[in-house]
C-alpha cells in the first residue's frame, strides 16, 4: 500500500581512482571520490575524499574528510577534517575543523552555529544545574546577610 522510504547505504557512491566526470553529483547516502570531479559533489551522508583524487567545484556534506586536492569551497553541517596529504583552495563554512600536520589549506573559515533545537536538547542538564547553583548562590547570600545582621546588634 505505502512505500517506505528506503534509507541509503552507509557508503551507496564510489567513484574510483581512473574515472572522471564532469557534472554535478548528487546523494543522499555517503561518497567516497578517489577519482577527478569537475563540478559540484553534494551527499546527504559523509564525503571521503582520497589521496588520488582531485575536485574542482564545491563540496558538500554532513561530515567531510580530504586526503585528496580540492580547488573550491566545503559546506560542512558537522566535522572537516583534513589529512596530511590534503590541498584545499578555497573557502570553508563547517561545525568543526580538524587540521593534521602537512594539510595545506588556503582560504576562509567560517564556524556554522548549532541550530537553537541542539543547544536546547545539550544544555537541558547545564540549565538545571545552574538554576541549582543559583538557588545555593542565594541561600549563601541570605546567610551572609542574616550573620551581618547579628554581628551589628
Amino acid at each position: 500500500m505505502f512505500k517506505k522510504k528506503q534509507t541509503p547505504l552507509a557508503m551507496d557512491t564510489v567513484l574510483g581512482q581512473y574515472s572522471s566526470i564532469t557534472g554535478n553529483i548528487e546523494t543522499e547516502g555517503s561518497i567516497k571520490i578517489m577519482g577527478k570531479v569537475e563540478g559540484d559533489v553534494r551527499a546527504g551522508g559523509d564525503v571521503y575524499i582520497e589521496s588520488t583524487s582531485s575536485i574542482t567545484g564545491d563540496v558538500f556534506g554532513s561530515n567531510v574528510f580530504v586526503s585528496g586536492t580540492i580547488k573550491g569551497n566545503i559546506f560542512a553541517k558537522g566535522l572537516l577534517h583534513l589529512m596530511m596529504q590534503a590541498r584545499l583552495y578555497g573557502d570553508i563554512e563547517v561545525g568543526s575543523i580538524v587540521t593534521d600536520e602537512g594539510a595545506i589549506f588556503q582560504g576562509t573559515c567560517r564556524m556554522v552555529e548549532v541550530p537553537e533545537e541542539e543547544k536546547t536538547e545539550n544544555t537541558g542538564i547545564e540549565t538545571n544545574l545552574s538554576s541549582e547553583n543559583n538557588n545555593v548562590n542565594n541561600n549563601i547570600n541570605l546567610n551572609k546577610k542574616k550573620n551581618k545582621l547579628k554581628h551589628k546588634r
